[in-house]
């Protein structure tokens, strides 16, 4: 294990993350995989795969250091920072997560599973995330609630229930289920689960057409 960013700790930076969106802040902690970015207001967890570049930078404005330490602990040990462990850490903090394709979620971690989360929404509800496609998280302070929220209208406290071990094997659980994918972007993405073959999924569409989706690219999946 090593930290891959290899400057100096605190230093600022511009970070391009794939798909045309910056960050700039200090560097934070940094692991293996992922890089905690602090950008005057919040600390940004951002996986190394969703990265393009790291440029040493400049700041505009005179740049303060975090006041706090982050809401997520961060391990002492380094070899143990890693985004599986940040997400582990993250459960049950409200935070903001941001999909592949700059798709915006809010709410609290559920579970954590192989290559897959479960995420509590007070939109979407309980819906699947595979973990590659999470570009970064930011978690809300301690008396956040996304959208205003009290407590008693959004509590992560749900029943406990079971979750297949990996994100295919949670698919086969909705077989027959009215679903729907990447947060319905196109209208093929909402339709029953007729059939699981390999890494495609068959839908039946409200058109009742039969859609056949690679497995690969489902960013997100909700039922309703």
């Amino acid at each position: 294990m090593y930290d891959i960013w290899l400057g100096d700790q605190k230093e600022y930076v511009t970070v391009s993350l794939i798909g045309d969106q910056l960050f700039k802040g200090t560097i934070f902690d940094s692991g293996s995989d992922i890089i905690v970015l602090f950008n005057g207001e919040n600390f940004i967890y951002i996986p190394v795969s969703h990265i393009e570049y790291i440029v040493a930078d400049t700041p505009d404005t005179e740049f303060a250091e975090p006041s706090d330490s982050p809401i997520i602990p961060l391990i002492d040990n380094k070899k143990n920072l890693t985004f599986e462990s940040i997400l582990k850490e993250a459960k049950g903090i409200n935070q903001e997560i941001c999909i592949i394709g700059k798709k915006y979620l809010y709410g609290t971690i559920l579970e954590v599973m192989e290559d897959y989360l479960v995420f509590d929404s007070p939109i979407y509800k309980e819906i699947y995330i595979p973990i590659k496609h999470i570009k970064w998280l930011i978690p809300y302070t301690s008396n956040e609630r996304p959208y205003g929220l009290t407590e008693t209208e959004f509590s992560w406290k749900q029943a406990k229930k079971e979750f297949e071990a990996n994100f295919q094997q949670q698919l086969a659980v909705l077989l027959n289920k009215l679903i729907v994918l990447n947060m319905g972007e196109k209208t093929h993405h909402i339709g029953k689960v007729k059939s699981i073959n390999g890494k495609m999924l068959e839908l039946i569409t409200a058109k009742e057409k039969r859609t056949y989706v690679n497995i690969e690219h489902i960013q997100t999946i909700h039922c309703v």
